[in-house]
């Protein structure tokens, strides 16, 4: 198995929780979340994507190891490998070939965005704070369908992607101020006890208080 195929692995069993469909999801809800088995399992930003660097904003695919990468929480921070994947859309089954369409300013994004469905992303919410005690929360994208018109988009061509590492997990600024998980170097050996040390301080919401927070934000 590769790193990457590894890696996937770890992730999705630590998105199992919040990807189940949970009984206590509110029933006014019909908003229906897919199962990692019906969409990309991949993380990582597409090519094109601007991340925020020392010497100011930079695409994604221009980034190398030790290059200074602008973090939410802990200012500048040494990268230490820009992973790229090519995807071909001929290998993407047909029910998998979608990212998600995030609007212009809708999680600070000054542009229109496509973000991959298993990719984290922070949401900054005042019901996220009166909900669950903090504004900002951690999500991958494919839970907020619905939310401020974010929706599934059809890929249609081949995409690359990358994957920023660092020494620790790391909050990264990208398109503005849209903010996104990075994993730690950890996350990628091949060696479980390795992974799992890292901690984010915030909530990783379940399918269910997603559901809940977007009502919340649409008013139902």
């Amino acid at each position: 198995m590769s790193l990457l195929s590894s890696s996937m692995d770890i992730l999705t069993t630590r998105l199992k929780p919040f990807l189940d469909i949970s009984a206590r999801a509110p029933r006014r809800s019909t908003a229906k979340v897919p199962s990692t088995g019906s969409m990309l399992r991949e993380v990582g930003l597409m090519s094109g994507t601007m991340v925020a660097t020392d010497t100011g904003w930079c695409p994604i695919e221009r980034v190398l190891a030790d290059d200074q990468i602008m973090t939410f929480d802990n200012g500048m921070q040494t990268v230490v490998q820009n992973r790229a994947i090519v995807i071909r859309r001929k290998d993407i089954p047909d029910h998998k070939a979608f990212s998600m369409f995030v609007p212009r300013g809708v999680l600070g994004n000054r542009t229109d965005l496509n973000l991959l469905p298993m990719q984290e992303v922070i949401l900054e919410s005042d019901a996220a704070e009166e909900m669950f005690g903090n504004a900002f929360v951690l999500t991958p994208a494919v839970l907020l369908a619905g939310y401020q018109g974010i929706t599934r988009h059809p890929i249609m061509t081949d995409i690359k992607l990358h994957m920023l590492t660092f020494k620790e997990e790391q909050i990264v600024q990208t398109d503005g101020e849209i903010l996104v998980l990075a994993q730690s170097e950890r996350c990628f050996s091949p060696f479980a006890e390795t992974v799992g040390a890292d901690r984010n301080v915030y909530p990783r919401l379940t399918q269910a208080q997603v559901l809940e927070l977007v009502n919340a934000e649409n008013g139902h």
